[in-house]
């Protein structure tokens, strides 16, 4: 009676992982548009140390991190077991420490994950390698930035374009894969209709 009662509980717990795994898959490209301008709104208050309340500053961190990694393991599920998968998992990975308080750390998950979703052809190959240009780009602003990170640090205007302009190809990105990803559904619903 007990092992069957076992085999229930697995049988129960593979079949929630797969609804996760298949609403992730789904609902990952919207989680995408709105993560990729909750980054740029993050980004650009870690970068300033703006002073936020510490509620509104929570609440964005949360935002920002609960929609991209969803958004990147939505994309992740998608790809599967195709060849450099591995690379996006690294990346996502990546990602997630990241927000534990290392920006540095974000943009080169995105940066590996860019890269696996090039190499794979799961996705479109176009966005990944955005992202992983706009994540070395990051890397670059982050190294060579005056005082980035701190009050006291007055980014001139040409730091934070040279910050804000692969955060927008971050976005763009994310919402690429989102449309090519509906155009695709939209395209396969039509030829099995």
């Amino acid at each position: 009676m007990r092992g069957v009662a076992e085999a229930s509980y697995v049988r129960g717990m593979v079949q929630g992982t797969e609804r996760l795994m298949g609403l992730l898959e789904r609902r990952g490209p919207l989680f995408g548009d709105i993560g990729g301008l909750l980054l740029f709104a993050f980004w650009m208050t870690q970068a300033r140390q703006s002073g936020l309340p510490a509620i509104v500053a929570a609440a964005l961190h949360l935002a920002t991190m609960a929609t991209v990694m969803m958004a990147v393991l939505g994309y992740q599920f998608a790809q599967g077991s195709a060849p450099s998968a591995w690379l996006g998992w690294a990346g996502a990975a990546t990602i997630g420490l990241g927000f534990g308080g290392a920006l540095s750390m974000i943009a080169a998950g995105l940066v590996l994950f860019g890269i696996s979703i090039a190499r794979c052809g799961v996705h479109p190959k176009l966005p990944g390698w955005l992202l992983a240009a706009a994540g070395v780009l990051l890397l670059w602003s982050l190294a060579l930035a005056p005082g980035f990170g701190r009050a006291w640090g007055n980014l001139s205007a040409g730091w934070s374009l040279l910050m804000a302009a692969p955060l927008v190809v971050v976005a763009a990105a994310l919402a690429d894969l989102d449309v090519i990803e509906r155009a695709r559904e939209h395209r396969e619903s039509r030829v099995t209709a």
